[in-house]
């Protein structure tokens, strides 16, 4: 049952525009090259390759892989996302073929994709283990996938954890982030510290091998380490 959504849809119909002015910053700047010096830490990309962006958003990682030359499909479940995805591989001249679907449930034939990419995705997923088994049934043998996501929500079962800003974001444009708020108290990820609980699971899936590396982890005022976000890197 996906009782939530409709609802996470609705949010991020409402943050499009504003994530879309951040997607685009991002791409104007040093930002992209550090990302696609992130990617190749892991995989070593190559051109016509399949990709799968999974959760796209306003396009960002899109727009990377196809000026690599990778052959890209983008799914998103929020209209409006897709519709600023659209905008966006026309200003940036790439072409990039956009879905609205439901990550728990793909599309697609088994074993499509060389490579699926997705960033701050499966921390709002309502059924995370099912749409990780998606991404591997539709992952080719030998694929890869990059998982970039955080500990966004973690707090609501760790009071370490204190809430996480949106300080990063520069265009929130006056939107009312309580409502992702309230529906993340009750998803599934915010009650695992991760990237522990994903390796349990991959492993569990059969994963040919599992790497993850944290990316942003401070100490706090006790000296316990908070993980903020981190890089999942997968073989099938």
């Amino acid at each position: 049952m996906k009782k939530y959504l409709e609802d996470i849809s609705a949010y991020w119909n409402t943050r499009a525009k504003g994530y879309s002015l951040d997607n685009q910053a991002e791409l104007e700047s040093e930002k992209a090259e550090e990302w696609l010096q992130l990617i190749k830490r892991y995989v070593l990309v190559k051109k016509e390759w399949h990709v799968l962006d999974l959760g796209c958003g306003p396009g960002f990682f899109s727009i990377l892989l196809s000026q690599l030359g990778c052959q890209v499909t983008a799914i998103d479940y929020s209209e409006q996302m897709l519709k600023e995805a659209q905008r966006n591989t026309e200003r940036y001249g790439v072409s990039i073929d956009f879905i609205k679907m439901d990550a728990h449930q793909l599309m697609f034939e088994d074993c499509s994709f060389d490579l699926i990419i997705t960033r701050n995705v499966t921390w709002n997923l309502e059924r995370p283990i099912i749409a990780y088994q998606e991404m591997l049934r539709v992952l080719k043998a030998g694929g890869h996938l990059l998982n970039y996501d955080g500990n966004y929500y973690y707090h609501y079962t760790d009071k370490d954890y204190d809430r996480k800003s949106h300080s990063e974001h520069v265009h929130m444009e006056g939107i009312d982030v309580s409502r992702i708020d309230g529906i993340a108290e009750h998803l599934e990820l915010s009650q695992y510290l991760r990237p522990f609980w994903d390796e349990e699971v991959l492993k569990k899936l059969g994963v040919a091998s599992i790497e993850w590396d944290i990316l942003n982890e401070e100490t706090n005022a006790l000296g316990k380490s908070i993980i903020r976000s981190f890089m999942i890197h997968i073989v099938k």
